[in-house]
Formats: C-alpha cells, structure tokens, sequence
C-alpha cells in the first residue's frame, strides 16, 4: 500500500511510518517543518528503509502543502498531525482556540476533502484515518481546547463514514483513540498555560505539576501498542472504525462512558 502519513517527525506517527515500510508498503512520511526532513531521513537510512519512504513539508493549515497530494497516488490518508493548546475555559483566549481547532479539525477535514475529491472522481477505493484520542470521550480540565478538538474529530469521522457509504464507493474510514502516551507532547500542552500570566488560578503551578505527575504515572512509554492498532486500522479492508489503545486506558474509557453516560 501506499500511506500518507502527516505530521509523523517523531513519536506515533514516525513509529507507525517505520513500521509500515518494514512491512515493505510505500510511506510518504510528512513533516511540518523543512528543518525535520534531514533528520529524519537520516534515521530512515539507519534503518534501511529509504526505499520504501518518502519524506517531504506538509504543513496542513497551508493551501499551497495541502495541493502536494494533489499529484500522489495514495491508498490511505493518516490524519495524525495535530497541535495541543492548555488552558482552563474559564480564560483561555479565543484566538488560541482557533489555532488549535485550525490545526486539528479545519485542516484535517481540508487535507481530507482533497483526498477524498481524487478518489471519487478517479473513482478508485481508499482508506482515510483519523487520529483522534480518549481524550475527545473523557473531559481532563485545563485541557478543554485540545479535547473539544478530538470530539470533534469523532464526530467529523463517524459522520464521513456514513456519507461515504451513500457514495457505493470502496472508501472506508477508521477512527483511532489512543490512551496518554509518554511522548512529551502532552507535558508541552500541560505547561503551555503557564506563559499565560494572568489568570484566575492562583496555584495554576500547583495544578499543572499535578497534572504532569498523574500523567506520567498512566502514561505508557512504549508506543508499540498504540503504533500496532495504527497499522491494522491501516491495513484492514473491513468496515470496522474504532481502534484503541492501550488496554488498560481502554477498559478505563468504557467505564467512564458506563458511568457518566
């Protein structure tokens, strides 16, 4: 196959990239920024996998990124780029919840739409896979933005699956919820409220040191569960749409929806 991967420099995208190519399918592994590709192909070459990836700048919120898959042959979009922005309801400002829904949804859904336009009018099957996250099911506070951000996406997935259908198209959509993962990202938008200085919270510090603890003490360092469910999302051809990892966060959730639900 040949999978499109954005936003894949590092952590679960770059893991779910690697594993696909020593799966011996055709990666195009995109990253945000020019000054990542170097890097990263360095660690492709390390691994001797330059045959089987392509890495290349895909900023989402750009129009003129996005028209680069235009002229792709592409089996299967995986939506995996996303940005996280911290802060309470309360106070955390507009423009900044636009730049994380402009991220995570708008450009998503844009990339998306492209993709989709080709496969219909060339009228070839496909696969689009959204990363959302538990954290778009289970509300975590000062964390309100990102997760707004990821119900989006279930919502945006599970109704794109049900149009798709009405097409009689081969066009299948799968939905990924992954757990919290070591990764460094959420410690960046745990602390990223911080340089906000004025706030209600007088022990905001207090809070987000809380907050890091709780979820490095959950968190899994090892991606290999959630990078499994990626690539049998990847490569099934059934229409199942959810996938989640890891098990324990998984059981979690369940109960969480059993009892708040």
């Amino acid at each position: 196959m040949k999978v499109l991967i954005t936003g894949a420099a590092s952590n679960i995208g770059f893991s779910t990239a690697i594993s696909l190519a020593k799966l011996d399918n055709y990666v195009y592994l995109t990253v945000h920024h020019e000054y990542e590709i170097e890097k990263v192909l360095e660690k492709v070459k390390e691994l001797k996998l330059e045959n089987n990836i392509e890495c290349f700048k895909l900023d989402i919120t750009l129009e003129s990124d996005r028209k680069k898959i235009r002229d792709l042959d592409i089996d299967c979009l995986v939506n995996n780029a996303a940005i996280g922005i911290g802060g309470s309801m309360v106070e955390i400002p507009i423009d900044l919840m636009k730049e994380n829904f402009e991220v995570n949804v708008f450009s998503t859904l844009r990339l998306t739409q492209i993709y989709l336009a080709h496969l219909i009018a060339e009228g070839k099957s496909g696969k689009v896979v959204f990363m959302s996250s538990i954290a778009g099911i289970i509300p975590i506070s000062f964390l309100g933005s990102y997760c707004a951000t990821k119900a989006s996406l279930i919502m945006i997935a599970t109704n794109l699956r049900k149009e798709v259908r009405l097409l009689n198209k081969d066009i299948k959509v799968k939905l990924i919820e992954p757990g919290i993962y070591n990764t460094g990202f959420n410690d960046i938008m745990i602390e990223n409220k911080l340089e906000r200085k004025n706030t209600y919270f007088n022990d905001l510090e207090s809070i987000t040191l809380k907050q890091k603890k709780l979820f490095e003490l959950i968190g899994h360092d090892n991606l290999e569960s959630i990078t499994r469910k990626i690539v049998e999302a990847v490569l099934d051809d059934s229409n199942k749409l959810l996938y989640r990892a890891p098990l324990s966060q998984v059981i979690m959730t369940k109960l969480y929806m059993l009892l708040f639900k």
